[in-house]
């Protein structure tokens, strides 16, 4: 677990600073709505990274913590999906592909077992709250 938050770290500053490796000079379209778009959805991606990376350890104690670590890992989930989608150019096709491996190893690491087990744990409370009823 904490190789995986550690490398929560460095995915996040990847995904601040690939574009502007990837990316030649001027390769962007000026329209400012879509140059703001993208920024957001490169912070955004960036800040699940670093959620996660910093808040790993509470995410089980924290339905709230859980919830948004689940919400802003779908921003780079969406994001690497809709890259992959479009078929660009091989080097995002790459980076794009290793993040949604990376982004999909963190989800079933960090969120879904903890929802998983809150289930089971629900599902035990509710049987024996019926048993104790029919006693």
């Amino acid at each position: 677990m904490t190789i995986l938050r550690l490398l929560c770290f460095a995915a996040g500053m990847l995904v601040l600073v690939a574009p502007a490796i990837v990316l030649p000079a001027g390769a962007m379209t000026p329209h400012a709505g879509k140059a703001a778009a993208t920024l957001a959805c490169l912070v955004l991606g960036a800040c699940a990274f670093f959620v996660t990376g910093m808040a790993g350890h509470l995410l089980r104690r924290s339905a709230l913590l859980r919830a948004l670590a689940a919400l802003l890992l779908a921003v780079p989930l969406a994001f690497c999906a809709a890259l992959l989608w479009r078929g660009a150019a091989p080097a995002f096709m790459w980076t794009a592909g290793v993040l949604l491996g990376f982004t999909l190893t963190l989800y079933l690491t960090f969120v879904y077992p903890v929802l998983r087990a809150q289930t089971q744990a629900w599902l035990r409370w509710r049987a024996a709250r019926q048993l104790a009823s029919l006693h």
